[in-house]
């Protein structure tokens, strides 16, 4: 039985109900984004002005790529340990991604490297919250490069705070957050934007209201697939998983991310924004995040000492992170043998660890926009070297799942 689950972290089946009862009291469907945009607001206290709805988070980073364009500069510099659709919006925008590695340390870009590499080309820089752990020195390269536009790449996290109790997404001049499938709140596909500069959101507003939604179909598939991983999320229904995926795949109605973005080619409905129902059943896991950031903090903190004192891994544990999933570093000494090994025997007893990132720009294989082969050397070995395990409501792992997974960890190691 497959006892982990990397989708619907927040989204339980109380949510689902509560959102079709909306939609049976055919409530408008301005009303539905308005509660989600409302719940943003006040979470982060920031004004409803601030606060737009995309069709997913890229297409928020596009969009503000675009509104924020100035001439003469063309380059955004990016962290050396991404994902594709980061690097993708840049492209599209018709803008060259410059890569920084990252710090070991705190698997986010490098300040050192960064202030190095600014120059009068540069448009934008976006921190990245890697995994939701939060990224240092925002404030000061805003202080100091006021011309250049500052954004946080907050979409593995809804709710980590820096050193000084702020959270990610109020730092920069703006901020997006991911609801796709996996993100720790999920309207199956869609993207927040939160701007913390006047003269940007002037201008966001202007694309935005210009902007489509996804068709209907395309939103039925999302809606349909969004249930499909909902259901299967549970431990006791998780085998189910392949065969209902499989048959939604069969038969059309699965949703998933356009093969082209692989290819680094723009897909079709790029940019939307989000549709009423979808930001629904996201603005009912937004009123309920401080008590799920809760319980998903008790289970932090139990992988935190689980894994506490096991020789030849590194832990990035902090109760100010507010985690996509749990990420677990193997030192570069552990061969690549040992690290499949203990894959393999985590599958066999039900846990599946994940592998983001397992590139410079996540997934291996898929288009790198103007990436340098060793460039990063940091993200390089980091990718090859990572796993992580999920970090959900759901009651996934149980006190002996994790004692299962100590042991694996210190046999294989010891023997390293």
């Amino acid at each position: 039985m497959i006892k982990t689950a990397f989708t619907c972290n927040s989204l339980t089946i109380r949510h689902f109900f509560q959102f079709l009862g909306a939609r049976i009291s055919l409530r408008k469907a301005s009303g539905l984004r308005n509660t989600l945009i409302a719940g943003v607001a006040r979470y982060f206290q920031v004004d409803r002005q601030s606060v737009f709805l995309f069709g997913s988070a890229r297409m928020g980073l596009y969009s503000m790529l675009m509104a924020g364009r100035k001439d003469g500069r063309d380059e955004v510099i990016v962290a050396g340990y991404t994902c594709v659709v980061v690097t993708n919006a840049i492209k599209y925008a018709g803008l060259n991604a410059v890569y920084i590695d990252v710090e070991e340390e705190h698997l986010n870009i490098d300040p050192v490297l960064l202030r190095q590499s600014v120059n009068s080309r540069t448009a934008a820089i976006i921190f990245t919250h890697n995994f939701g752990i939060t990224c240092t020195g925002i404030g000061e390269f805003k202080r100091d490069f006021p011309d250049i536009l500052i954004i946080e790449d907050a979409a593995h996290t809804f709710g980590s705070v820096n050193s000084y109790g702020i959270k990610a997404g109020l730092l920069g001049d703006a901020s997006f957050f991911s609801m796709e499938y996996s993100k720790p709140i999920t309207s199956g596909m869609g993207g927040i934007v939160i701007v913390n500069d006047d003269m940007l959101r002037h201008k966001l507003t202007e694309l935005y209201h210009t902007l489509p939604f996804y068709p209907f179909f395309s939103r039925l598939k999302i809606l349909i697939s969004l249930k499909a991983h909902l259901f299967s999320s549970s431990r006791y229904n998780a085998f189910l998983k392949p065969w209902m995926t499989g048959f939604l795949y069969v038969t059309g109605l699965l949703f998933k991310s356009s093969p082209k973005e692989l290819k680094g080619e723009r897909p079709d409905h790029y940019p939307v924004r989000l549709s009423a129902g979808l930001a629904y059943i996201a603005s009912l896991q937004v009123r309920d995040i401080e008590m799920i950031n809760r319980r998903k903090a008790v289970l932090v903190k139990k992988y935190y000492d689980t894994f506490n004192g096991i020789q030849g891994i590194r832990q990035y544990f902090s109760q100010d992170y507010n985690y996509v999933r749990y990420p677990l570093l193997f030192n570069s000494d552990i061969r690549v043998e040992t690290i499949n090994a203990i894959k393999t025997e985590m599958k066999a007893i039900g846990i599946v660890p994940g592998e983001w990132f397992n590139d410079v720009v996540h997934p291996k294989g898929s288009y790198r926009h103007c990436y340098v082969d060793g460039s990063c050397p940091v993200g390089e070995s980091v990718s090859d070297r990572m796993i992580n395990l999920p970090v959900t409501i759901h009651k996934q792992l149980t006190d002996k799942d994790l004692i299962k997974l100590r042991t694996i960890l210190k046999k294989h190691l010891s023997e390293h």
